[in-house]
């Protein structure tokens, strides 16, 4: 529970969302009876991690990096302990999966000079470096399904073919 407070406060002061905060503090509240009783946990891939790891590949649209990053974050939270990325879907919308947490952690990357970009994102050569980095540490089986994961989001060049493939994903696990 207090790891999670700490989060929300990061998310503030270091992040500057607000909306990742009230999220983080609503989970807390929801889930307070079984937080409480919870150790502090060593995340094996943080946010940063995991958006670093998705703009390793190709430079790529918003809507494609929230898809990639979603997917990734899927894959890696069954084999890993990975940080609470607070993913939502907006199927109506044009950005139908979202999370105010991503965006501002990717923000804070291109401050750093990590990453860059307005519209399509993709990585610097410091980037480069860390995502590498944090991908040796992946098993060959597991670098393999990212680049699936990878090839068929860039493959997808419409929005209702990148809905699609999300919706048969999600719910023909």
């Amino acid at each position: 529970m207090k790891q999670l407070l700490g989060e929300a406060v990061e998310e503030a002061e270091k992040y500057g969302s607000l909306l990742s905060t009230y999220l983080i503090l609503k989970k807390c509240n929801a889930e307070y009876d079984t937080l409480v009783k919870e150790k502090e946990v060593n995340y094996s891939f943080s946010i940063d991690d995991i958006i670093l790891t998705s703009l390793s590949y190709k430079e790529l649209s918003k809507i494609q990096f929230f898809v990639m990053s979603f997917l990734v974050c899927d894959y890696l939270s069954s084999r890993y302990i990975t940080q609470d990325c607070l993913f939502y879907f907006r199927w109506d919308k044009r950005i139908f999966i979202y999370s105010p947490r991503m965006e501002a952690h990717l923000l804070y990357l291109i401050r750093s000079g990590y990453a860059e970009g307005y519209k399509y994102f993709k990585l610097t050569e410091k980037g480069r470096v860390e995502a590498e980095a944090k991908k040796s540490l992946l098993s060959n089986v597991e670098k393999i399904k990212i680049d699936e994961i990878s090839s068929c989001v860039l493959s997808k060049n419409k929005l209702s073919e990148l809905k699609r493939y999300v919706r048969s994903y999600i719910f023909g696990k």
